[in-house]
């Protein structure tokens, strides 16, 4: 009887497993947008032009894709799709490049522009974009998994993504707690005055070394020192706070 019953329990778990794995084998790949950089607070993503430091009319911005289930042994169309809500128009304010994920990789970087246009510098046009299910992908998954990005949770993966497009300077998404720490609280002004003063826009301490971040400061500090002597006054921000580093 102990016999008969291992080689059932053997059966079951032979024809269990078979049945699972035909599942996972067969099963549609799936696609969704990847919490990565620059999706890194979320779903959401202002971009500005200046902030940015473009030169000229258009930048090309990269959205992180996921791919769920066996990688492609040969590239695949994947289907976007503009969400509601959405105030920018296609050809004006953006351009789909060919929406292809390519073999061999779990993840890909899908490059759209972005088109500077005259009203963004007094308005912000927003870009929802969705992954729509088609012959290749499925969309997701989605809600399952989430991680801690900044001390916020937030999930890994969406299905829509949310740009707000403008040509004025605004915090960026990387400006948190740390970047209060070294630089101080953030201002228009002080923004500004470090991109002009330094060169790059991307200050983050996820981007640079501690090292870099205290050249960077005693480069600021020197900078604000040379303002207040040659203008007479300290920097101040918009709000008439005294701006030092």
């Amino acid at each position: 009887m102990k016999k008969i019953l291992v080689i059932a329990v053997t059966l079951f778990l032979f024809f269990g497993c078979s049945k699972n794995e035909h599942l996972l084998y067969t099963e549609k790949r799936a696609l969704s947008f990847a919490n990565r950089s620059p999706l890194t607070t979320g779903d959401s993503l202002v971009y500005s032009f200046v902030s940015n430091a473009v030169q000229g009319n258009r930048d090309t911005l990269y959205l992180p894709l996921r791919l769920t289930g066996d990688l492609l042994t040969q590239e695949l169309p994947f289907s976007l799709e503009v969400a509601p809500g959405s105030t920018a128009q296609e050809h004006v304010h953006y351009e789909f490049t060919p929406t292809i994920f390519p073999a061999d990789t779990a993840t890909h970087n899908y490059p759209i522009i972005l088109l500077r246009t005259p009203e963004l510098v007094t308005e912000t046009r927003t870009l929802n974009l969705s992954i729509v299910a088609n012959d290749n992908f499925d969309v997701g998954p989605l809600s399952n998994e989430t991680a801690v990005v900044r001390g916020v949770v937030s999930r890994r993966s969406y299905e829509t993504v949310k740009l707000q497009l403008t040509d004025r300077l605004v915090r960026p998404s990387w400006w948190g707690f740390a970047e209060n720490y070294y630089y101080g609280s953030y201002s228009e002004v002080r923004y500004r005055f470090m991109i002009e003063t330094c060169g790059i826009t991307d200050f983050s301490y996820l981007t640079l070394s501690f090292p870099l971040i205290i050249n960077y400061i005693a480069l600021l500090q020197s900078a604000a020192i040379e303002y207040e002597r040659v203008n007479g006054q300290p920097l101040r921000d918009e709000n008439g706070a005294i701006i030092s580093f």
